[in-house]
């Protein structure tokens, strides 16, 4: 049985460009409706206040919960979607599965909300996790060297930040929290994620079937 090592290009089902459009769309109204839920939350603070707590706190905020837990359901929907027709097209199944799982991951964080704990703090990893690990493995699709570039420097900058919070931890230790705080170190995690995957759905809208032709019969590492 052959094992496929990266991209194989399907000329006759090429659907990245769809893809593209869906990767787009889900991270932008995700930022965007997170922009919403925190101008409506009074009170909130971006260095102190997780990205979860706008659809998780105790009391529940409202329109913000609301506005958060949708948007993030359908940001998890939509990156589903786009996985399959990467898939379908011939992308690289590394790079699928990782941003899969982020995107199921996204999804419980918005069926599962931050007062549900230990749920929710085990599909937010896994998002982070995952996120990050796609944008590593984003190369894999046969991406030019700028834009590997960008995936390497942003990806590790998620995964790193990720890792000094399990690492050491939330408390002073962590340099991190020190300076940004919980909620400005989060972002530092999902940020550099969301905004590679937008130019990435750029990417893939744009170029179309032309960039992911691999001249390799199976595919590379």
């Amino acid at each position: 049985m052959k094992i496929q090592k990266g991209s194989i290009f399907r000329p006759g089902k090429d659907f990245y460009k769809i893809a593209g459009i869906l990767l787009i769309s889900g991270s932008i109204q995700f930022l965007l409706a997170v922009n919403l839920a925190e101008v409506l939350f009074p009170g909130y603070n971006v260095g102190r206040d997780t990205l979860s707590h706008l659809g998780g706190s105790l009391p529940v905020v409202e329109p913000s919960a609301t506005i958060f837990n949708i948007s993030v359901i359908l940001m998890g929907i939509l990156s589903v979607g786009a996985v399959y027709l990467i898939l379908k097209s011939g992308g690289c199944r590394l790079f699928s599965s990782c941003l899969a799982i982020s995107a199921i991951g996204a999804m419980g964080i918005g069926i599962f909300p931050a007062f549900t704990e230990g749920t929710h703090i085990f599909f937010s990893l896994i998002t982070f996790l995952f996120g990050s690990l796609a944008v590593i493995f984003s190369y894999r699709l046969g991406l030019n060297i700028p834009m590997v570039i960008v995936s390497m420097i942003l990806g590790f900058i998620s995964f790193l930040a990720l890792l000094s919070m399990i690492i050491l931890g939330l408390g002073t230790s962590n340099p991190l929290i020190t300076y940004l705080g919980v909620g400005g170190t989060e972002r530092f995690i999902a940020y550099p994620s969301l905004f590679y995957i937008i130019a990435l759905g750029g990417y893939l809208t744009s170029r179309g079937k032309d960039w992911v032709r691999i001249r390799f019969t199976d595919g590379y590492w």
